[in-house]
């Protein structure tokens, strides 16, 4: 009798609700709060009672609409607590010894049979980044990817250096 007494108590107290009630609760309170404030109507004008309406869809507890998706390093070391690199980045992505990324076409090795010579041709040359994802994916790796590499054989080698920029145009060698 008293184990019985002893786990309906525990089922109680330890019973969590469900959470569809909070999320109804949620709403009816943001729309308690869109009720009040179309009550006022000396305070809204004609014009902004559809701005009020929206007030629902960005009640705070429900989140808001609309928020662009964060694209920064998340990830840290455990032990120095240094950023890491998106290994993502070095699969997709090569970069060149002047600070641009070059990258391949997407889908250049799907339904080859439907596209013409010419863009088969295309798909299998590569494609600059542009400044800002140039900036972002060099945020998303560390200083070793930043630094110039130097591979055997590279195919990459007549592309690493542009002298046609005054930018990135290496200085002649003095004697």
């Amino acid at each position: 009798m008293l184990r019985t007494l002893l786990t309906s108590a525990l089922r109680g107290v330890c019973r969590v609700p469900p959470v569809a009630p909070l999320v109804q609760q949620t709403q009816r309170a943001c729309f308690g709060q869109l009720m009040t404030i179309q009550k006022q109507p000396s305070l809204l004008s004609a014009h902004t009672l559809a701005p009020a309406s929206l007030q629902l869809l960005q009640c705070p507890a429900l989140g808001t609409p609309g928020t662009p998706p964060v694209r920064s390093v998340t990830k840290f070391s455990l032990i120095k607590g240094k950023r890491k690199t998106v290994k993502a980045v070095l699969k997709r992505f090569k970069r060149l010894d002047w600070g641009a990324w070059i990258r391949t076409h997407s889908g250049r090795q799907k339904k080859l049979f439907k596209k013409s010579n010419a863009l088969r041709r295309r798909l299998r040359q590569h494609v600059f980044t542009n400044a800002s994802q140039s900036w972002l994916l060099d945020k998303m790796v560390t200083d070793y990817w930043r630094r110039p590499k130097h591979y055997i054989d590279d195919p990459y080698a007549p592309y690493h250096k542009r002298d046609e920029y005054f930018a990135t145009k290496s200085k002649p060698f003095k004697v």
